[in-house]
């Protein structure tokens, strides 16, 4: 199978790794494509700073197997976007601006009555607010989740629709800090609550203080006609939304595109996200560009929950692993080191940040039919940590 290399700082033994196992990362992920699981990849690793090894396979669409996939091939990152915006709640609590323990009522009104002042800053970055997640995630598959309720206020108002108090309507699954629930919602209230305190939309703070410092040149919100055309097609909603942007088609006006993208929404490349992941890695610096402090990041990359179950997705953990706004799940024997975190994007995407070793890989590698594996999702970690010397 054909591998289309990208560029590199370094040759891998520079920086401790053996090159020889870049072909066994190569072999991994061909199988998985000819095995019919992914249809393609592209990924990027780096080590002490430095970028040694940058590759794709495989086709970039879903049902086109012409269309290759390229090192610097686009891709909607999904929740991966859920970094930028922890990144961005640590930069104002070192401004001094917030502080993460803060209700999040002392912000919003809506959030400001007996059912929701007990709900913090740190409970929506830690998925533990008590707001129902996304419909169908959790046992009450058949409650009215906040998403539904929100739509059906849009359909009623339209632009006029205060989303927020529309999907509060769903009200507590349970109370704030006991149960770990997947919460796009809460990422979107935060960058509501970014707005107010710097007169700014989380968009422009975001690309202004994260994505232009870190050179992150093909990173946005808003994909231009030439980067849809060379994107990810994932499905065929994909598919019809890329081809929109190509032909200058209006995005149709919904309750999504009233809320801040803050939970999903930025558009990247590997070759940009392992920009930022080698920051987080090097404890909020990249070169000599300081985006955070190194205490915020110890902060994000360390533990948080203890005793919280998880329920969603079938699961039925009953002490979920978390950081602040970072995944910090240790898959068993994973040959990761312990304090590794990550996040991951629709369970086909991740970046990945390994403290112990200096260790940062991004990932993409999109499902056929958009069916999830977890031998793949997991076995990539202990094929790509295989070469370190």
């Amino acid at each position: 199978m054909k591998v289309y290399n990208g560029t590199i700082d370094c040759v891998a033994e520079e920086v401790g790794y053996d090159s020889t196992r870049l072909d066994a990362v190569n072999n991994f992920f061909a199988r998985m494509i000819e095995n019919n699981i992914i249809f393609g990849v592209s990924y990027r690793l780096a080590r002490k700073g430095q970028v040694f090894a940058s590759a794709s396979l495989g086709s970039r669409h879903y049902t086109n197997p012409e269309l290759p996939m390229m090192p610097d091939t686009v891709f909607n990152l999904a929740s991966q976007t859920k970094q930028f915006t922890a990144v961005a709640m640590f930069m104002l609590a070192g401004d001094g601006l917030i502080s993460i323990d803060d209700k999040v009522g002392q912000y919003l009104p809506q959030f400001d009555s007996a059912s929701y002042n007990e709900i913090t800053i740190l409970h929506m970055l830690t998925h533990t607010s008590g707001l129902y997640p996304h419909e169908g995630l959790i046992p009450e598959k058949h409650h009215m989740g906040m998403y539904e309720h929100m739509r059906i206020q849009y359909e009623k108002d339209g632009k006029d629709t205060d989303w927020i108090s529309a999907g509060l309507r769903a009200g507590m699954r349970c109370k704030p800090g006991t149960e770990w629930q997947y919460c796009s919602f809460g990422l979107s209230v935060l960058a509501v609550i970014l707005g107010k305190i710097t007169g700014d939309t989380y968009q422009n703070f975001v690309i202004n203080n994260i994505i232009k410092p870190l050179g992150m040149k093909n990173t946005t919100f808003d994909p231009t006609p030439e980067m849809a055309r060379d994107a990810i097609v994932f499905n065929s909603w994909t598919e019809k939304f890329l081809s929109g942007i190509q032909n200058g088609v209006k995005q149709e006006e919904n309750i999504w595109t009233l809320m801040p993208p803050a939970g999903s929404g930025v558009y990247s490349t590997t070759e940009d996200m392992i920009r930022l992941g080698i920051m987080l890695g090097q404890w909020g610096r990249f070169n000599d560009t300081h985006i955070i402090g190194r205490k915020a990041v110890e902060v994000m990359s360390t533990q948080r929950l203890f005793n919280i179950p998880d329920n969603c997705w079938g699961s039925v953990e009953k002490d979920r692993k978390y950081g602040v706004g970072m995944d910090m799940r240790h898959f068993p024997c994973s040959f990761t080191s312990k304090g590794t975190f990550f996040h991951e994007g629709a369970g086909q995407s991740v970046t990945i940040i390994d403290p112990v070793e200096e260790m940062v890989c991004t990932c993409v590698y999109p499902w056929v039919n958009n069916v999830f594996n977890a031998d793949c999702n997991g076995r990539l970690y202990n094929v790509m940590w295989s070469g370190l010397k």
